[in-house]
């Protein structure tokens, strides 16, 4: 329950401690296929503030991942959280300055703002105002150097000018509102601004601005917006740079779910284990009513004492929970501290949740036990249990119903993710080295170290691409048709040697030929000069285009950009592969020849038996040609699997938990089984001098606590079995089937678990010499 709290009161503590963080906002857009994205073209950023006067500041943003140089560095250095944004972009996100000025920090241009931690890498104790770094091809002057005092989504290393050589221009560019709505927008409203009303004018000025590209490209668009506190744990819905680092509150959610169910299950086990020694109190009970005390102070009597026993447990817990906190870390990929600042409350979340837990857990246990009669207590007369002790069958029916659909919930999610990482993807990810071309000067020299690659015998086969599986989007719709029918299709551009390195299976049609590309201007759009007139389809693509898949090869699909339509001819039909993860259904796809001055990877397919030595060699031309950039890897099935690690800190922490909750229920049972044999220790002596066994004398014990667990399996399979696949397994479009073989497991589980916690403690008391009980009598 403390890592619990720990937790929540990290993730709600993002963007939090920004200055009228209430009033900002990111503005996003819905598209008429019903995709969503947390981002707009970069011209929506233009007229805003003079349109809609409820904007007291906006600022574009694009992240970037790039290569940084300065300072004592001489190699450049990876920086996964650099960002590109309008010179008011510290009037609307008030981070705090170690250094240099904010509010004056973007007023030249070429300017960045650097964290604290990127100024200690680059600079050491040096003062890094006035100096400067090279972010990829730009050089720009540090003016600002901001602390990483608060948890914010954006976890940036830097914030660079746009006011800057190259990028300037480059936005200037852009014209279209509705192609490559890729860049995040941000506003500060005026505070007490009405946001529906803001919202209806922010969609009456998309129409306005935006029709004209709509129309042409025959995409509809609509705006809203999106409270900066609620980023973090809401941003599920969107797949983009940012949103890879934030959180989601089904994650939240799971972990209210465990740590309710473990809380629940301990306070089960008090109330069992108290009204089974009810006996042992009952005379204390008796006096006291005899001497005046009334049942409201005997009520008061026991909630406090557990009340005081809910305290100690806290402290204990307290103790446990700081020194496992590396465990927990890791299992939930976070650096949780008690000591940071967001946790300053956490003491009163937990003071407040022992003493609810001390009231609801010891409730029960003061209400039967203030309501025993003084005169027949004092005579030896308890009075009837069987109440009670049907309510105690109840609570141990309901511990293993969570349990047992704990146990149920495990082997599925393990099952499901099982499935995903072991299922055939479609192509070959098995000892594919990806290079990442980071930089101008590697772009440049990539078709040179393909072919040197290409040339070497520890490589099977090489090729270049703009993205490791995926690069973008574009429209395509069958040629001779209009706009109207074109469909969103994701694309890899790439070369004639992406087929057989990825070994892609042909359907249909023949693969790429050869294109030469004589252009060297970047700055131009791609689709001008840079992709070749040729194309290769996925089934999903054919299918949604309205082609057969045996007779597309020859015929021509449509592009639409900035008022131009390009045509390419369809090569091939590839079968369909998981360019995703298996958490997103296969969608079409189009493979198409570009210029391999926009590759940003190399994919290469090695000799499993001489990886090393491919890289070795791989890494030797890396540094001939690029000696100034460092060499980046990695493997293609690696890439891939990255997107099931949530999934197994899912996996192991239901694991975890589950294991954490047949503990406390075999705790509860133990102790109930030990009560019990107390109680009966005389019963099992003559049973033994009578002649009985071992055996004879645990089935004894076993036979009504295995009635109560079978009953609870009955109970917790059906309604484990429906929760996990009408709601759990309804989130993955590829999905297991749920078999016999998982209730038979639950099932033997919960059978064997329970049969060995009750003999444990009564095999112990069968082999006991009966004299011993027996002395008295």
């Amino acid at each position: 329950m403390h890592w619990f709290f720990l937790f929540c009161q990290h993730e709600f503590s993002f963007d939090k401690g920004f200055d009228n963080s209430e009033d900002i906002y990111r503005v996003t857009s819905t598209f008429n296929d019903g995709s969503k994205a947390p981002t707009t073209a970069l011209p929506f950023y233009k007229y805003l503030k003079s349109e809609i006067p409820e904007i007291e500041q906006l600022s574009r943003l694009d992240a970037d991942i790039v290569q940084v140089k300065g300072g004592k560095l001489s190699t450049p250095v990876m920086e996964y959280g650099g960002y590109w944004v309008e010179p008011a972009f510290f009037k609307i996100f008030s981070f705090h300055f170690l250094q240099g000025d904010r509010k004056t920090a973007f007023d030249a241009p070429n300017t960045v703002v650097i964290s604290e931690s990127l100024a200690k890498k680059l600079f050491g104790n040096v003062y890094p105002i006035g100096k400067t770094l090279k972010a990829g091809s730009n050089t720009l002057t540090i003016t600002g150097v901001f602390r990483e005092d608060f948890l914010n989504h954006l976890k940036p290393d830097f914030f660079a000018s746009y006011n800057s050589d190259q990028i300037r221009e480059s936005v200037a560019k852009v014209n279209n509102w509705v192609i490559d709505p890729n860049y995040y927008l941000y506003l500060k409203l005026k505070h007490g601004s009405n946001l529906q009303h803001v919202l209806k004018e922010l969609n009456t000025y998309t129409q306005n601005h935006a029709a004209a590209d709509m129309k042409a490209s025959g995409v509809r668009m609509t705006n809203s917006l999106q409270a900066l506190r609620d980023i973090h744990l809401y941003s599920s819905g969107y797949t983009s740079y940012i949103e890879g680092k934030q959180g989601n509150m089904k994650y939240l959610y799971l972990l209210a779910a465990i740590a309710l169910i473990i809380l629940l299950l301990g306070c089960i086990n008090y109330m069992n284990l108290t009204t089974a020694q009810a006996i042992g109190r009952a005379r204390e009970v008796g006096v006291r009513r005899v001497l005046g005390a009334g049942k409201g102070s005997i009520r008061y009597q026991f909630l406090m004492e557990t009340i005081a026993i809910s305290l100690f447990a806290m402290i204990v817990a307290i103790g446990l929970a700081f020194l496992l906190l590396p465990e927990f870390n890791n299992l939930t990929g976070q650096a949780l501290s008690f000591f940071a600042k967001e946790n300053r409350s956490l003491i009163g979340w937990v003071l407040l949740i022992t003493l609810i837990t001390g009231l609801l857990a010891g409730a029960y246990p003061a209400f039967y036990l203030s309501s025993f009669k003084a005169v027949q207590v004092l005579k030896g007369k308890v009075g009837s249990t069987k109440g009670v002790f049907n309510i105690r069958k109840l609570l141990i029916v309901s511990q293993f119903v969570i349990s047992t659909c704990l146990v149920f919930a495990t082997i599925v999610i393990w099952d499901q993710l099982h499935f995903m990482i072991n299922a055939d993807p479609g192509f070959d990810q098995d000892q594919q080295l990806v290079i990442n071309l980071d930089n101008d000067q590697a772009k440049k020299h990539s078709i040179l170290l393909i072919s040197q690659l290409k040339n070497n015998p520890n490589f099977k086969s090489v090729t270049g691409a703009m993205g490791d599986l995926i690069s973008g989007d574009m429209n395509l719709y069958p040629a001779g048709k209009t706009v109207s029918n074109k469909h969103d299709v994701f694309t890899d551009m790439t070369d004639e040697n992406y087929i057989k390195t990825l070994n892609l299976k042909l359907i249909s049609g023949s693969n790429f030929t050869p294109v030469t590309f004589t252009n060297t201007n970047t700055q131009e759009e791609l689709e001008v000069n840079d992709i070749g007139k040729q194309v290769i389809l996925n089934e999903e693509a054919v299918k949604v285009l309205g082609l057969d898949v045996y007779t597309a090869p020859g015929k021509y699909v449509s592009h639409l950009h900035n008022g131009i339509v390009y045509n390419y001819k369809i090569m091939g039909v590839v079968k369909n592969y998981h360019y995703f993860s298996l958490h997103s259904a296969i969608g079409p796809c189009a493979i198409m020849p570009a210029n391999p001055l926009w590759f940003t990877t190399i994919i290469a397919k090695t000799n499993g038996r001489n990886t090393t030595a491919a890289i070795k060699y791989a890494t030797q031309k890396w540094k001939a040609l690029n000696p100034e950039a460092p060499f980046s890897y990695s493997f293609l099935n690696d890439v891939f699997q990255y997107d099931y690690v949530q999934d197994q800190r899912e996996q192991q922490m239901s694991s975890v938990f589950t294991a954490v909750a047949i503990f406390i229920s075999c705790l509860g049972l133990l102790g109930l089984v030990t009560y019990s044999v107390t109680q009966k220790a005389r019963e099992i002596g003559i049973r033994k001098v009578v002649g009985a066994g071992v055996g004879n004398i645990v089935m004894l014990f076993s036979k009504q606590y295995l009635k109560l667990i079978l009953i609870a399996n009955v109970i917790a399979l059906p309604l484990a079995w429906y929760f996990m696949n009408n709601y759990f397994l309804q989130n993955f479009p590829y999905r297991v089937q749920v078999g016999w073989w998982m209730f038979a497991v639950s099932l033997s589980a919960g059978i064997v678990i329970a049969f060995s916690t009750i003999a444990f403690k009564t095999i112990k008391a069968a082999m006991a010499n009966p004299v011993e009980s027996l002395r008295a009598e």
